[in-house]
Formats: C-alpha cells, sequence, structure tokens
C-alpha cells in the first residue's frame, strides 16, 4: 500500500495487517527526490548499498536521531543545573568593573521529563530490476510495541517525501548485497594542528548553543593532547559527534556536542564501532567507562589516557 499525505497520527492504515507482520518501508523512483536524499546524508552519486541514519531535517527526524522528552506533569516539578558559558561584569574595586567570561551554574526547576531513546532507524538505497532507486528501511514487526516506532518511521518518508509504500516480508529479495555506512568522516592518519581541529568542531557544533560549542571544544582539546591516532566526526544524524581512537591500547573516547554530561569510552576496535546504530552507541550498557562531566573530568580522562 501507498500512503500519500504530509504525517499520520496513527496506525489506522495499517488494521488489515496481520499482528507481528514484518513491514518495510519504501520509496520509489527516489532520484526525483536527490536534492533532499543529499540532505539526508547520500552521497551526491547515489550509490546502491549506501546507507545513513539521516540527518535531523525536522522533529521526526530528530527523535530518529537523539534521545528525547516529554513533561510529566503528574509529578512535582524537580530541581536540576544548566552550565552557561556566560560573560558578565563584576565588581573590580575602586569603582570599575571587569569583563569575565567563564562558565557558570544556575540551578533551575522544571517538569518532571520522561526520556525515550532515538528510534535509530536507518535508510539505505537500492536499484530495482528497472534501474529506478529505491529508499529503503530495514523490517519492522507490526506489533502494539513498536507502534511509536512504525508512526515515527513512516513519517520520516512523509515529512520528506509526502510518500511512504510499506511492503511486507515477501519483499526481501530487494535487500542490498553490500553495505556502505555513511554515518562517519575518518580523518586520515597523522598529527593535525589544533587550529585545524577546532574549525572542524565549529563546523560540528555549528547549530549548536554557545555553550554546547564551548563545551564539546574544550573537552575534545584536552582529549586531543594525548595525541589519538585518529579522529572522526559524526555526519547526517550522527552530527554533533565525535571520536577519538588510540588504536594502540584499544580505547575509543566518544564525546558529544548534545549535553548528555558524559564522556562514553569504549573498548570495541573502530571497525565493529563504526557499525552500531546510533541506539546501541547510546545504550549505557556497551560502554567500557562513563565519564561524568563534572570538576574530576581532567583527572578521569588522564588516568584513562596517560601512559607512565
Amino acid at each position: 500500500m501507498i500512503i500519500k499525505k504530509k504525517r499520520i497520527n496513527s496506525l489506522s492504515c495499517l488494521n488489515h495487517v496481520e499482528e507481528g507482520k514484518n513491514l518495510m518501508m519504501v520509496l520509489r523512483d527516489a532520484a526525483r527526490f536527490k536534492g533532499i536524499l543529499v540532505k539526508l546524508g547520500f552521497s551526491e552519486d547515489l550509490i546502491e548499498g549506501e546507507r545513513v541514519l539521516p540527518s535531523m531535517l525536522n522533529p521526526t527526524l530528530k527523535r530518529n536521531a537523539e534521545p528525547f522528552y516529554i513533561k510529566d506533569k503528574t509529578k512535582p516539578k524537580e530541581q536540576y543545573t544548566q552550565t552557561l558559558w556566560w560573560t558578565r561584569h563584576e565588581w573590580a574595586g575602586r569603582g570599575e568593573t571587569r569583563e569575565v567570561t567563564d562558565f557558570v551554574t544556575i540551578p533551575r526547576e522544571r517538569y518532571a521529563r520522561i526520556k525515550f531513546e532515538p528510534y535509530s532507524v536507518e535508510l539505505f538505497l537500492k536499484y530495482d530490476e528497472q534501474g529506478q532507486l529505491m529508499v529503503m528501511t530495514d523490517f519492522i514487526s507490526y506489533c502494539h510495541d513498536n507502534e511509536k516506532l512504525l508512526i515515527n518511521t513512516i513519517n520520516i518518508f512523509l515529512t520528506n517525501f509526502e510518500e511512504c509504500e510499506i511492503l511486507t516480508e515477501n519483499f526481501e529479495n530487494v535487500m542490498p548485497t553490500r553495505t556502505i555506512k555513511l554515518n562517519w568522516e575518518v580523518l586520515p592518519s597523522g598529527d593535525y594542528p589544533w587550529k585545524r581541529i577546532q574549525d572542524d568542531l565549529q563546523k560540528v557544533s555549528a547549530k549548536s548553543s554557545k555553550t554546547a560549542k564551548k563545551l564539546l571544544i574544550d573537552k575534545c582539546e584536552f582529549i586531543n593532547s594525548f595525541q589519538p591516532d585518529f579522529r572522526a566526526y559524526g555526519k547526517s544524524g550522527f552530527h554533533g559527534y565525535v571520536i577519538f581512537g588510540f588504536m594502540h591500547r584499544n580505547i575509543y573516547v566518544l564525546e558529544s556536542v548534545y549535553p548528555n554530561n558524559a564522556t562514553y569510552v569504549f573498548g570495541k576496535n573502530w571497525e565493529e564501532l563504526s557499525k552500531l546504530t546510533k541506539a546501541e552507541i547510546l545504550k549505557e550498557n556497551l560502554q567500557d567507562v562513563r565519564i561524568i562531566h563534572n570538576n574530576n573530568w581532567q583527572q578521569e580522562i588522564r588516568d584513562l589516557l596517560e601512559v607512565a
């Protein structure tokens, strides 16, 4: 069946589908949307097998790529702290003030929030027997537990293309025979001046707040001082993530421009780590070490990376 609208709010259109059926979302003749596909993260060449976690172009895609929250107004408001990179004037004596810029922590109050992990659905390209380009997802089981996942996945197609075809598992023969991951840009091994890396980080964090940008750059500068073997920048839906690889020690340090208040350290080799979905990377039980962003952060990073 083909859905043609701007979005759906329920799965009423699939009421006829048997529970437990595996469904795939597809866009046919996708070359007519080349500009949008490139914005989502695919290459200009649109090569068969390319697979991306699509860029966060709208709220539907952001829920697919980043953890999201809803307010829980049934509970009392909670206290939390917010860190800001702030310029202010302070008293310097003798009737003068001076300008000071640093991090400040401000107590705030908000409704309790319920956290949801990103759906992390990836899109891939396949050419059919007639040579027409198709955009596809992996199969998703049609069941109550996957209701919100299915709605969001269908809306990825509708909000970008206003069209989504839904196929069942008898369409398995069109699965790609190879995968070309486009989620990471890996810099070649070698020494890079900090200025160049800082320029890259400015691009990685271009859409982030001043505070988030400053936090990322400061922490990346400190990690980079331990001379990693390589650096990788997230692309498409991984935009805002940076990995420093210490290959000889099998240590891979993940920093993010998004405020999750922790640095993640993995012991997987880079090939394994780059193949993980975003949901798998963000699940706390997969990392070897989780270092909280607090006053002890630098010392814990130093203990981890400093070679005696």
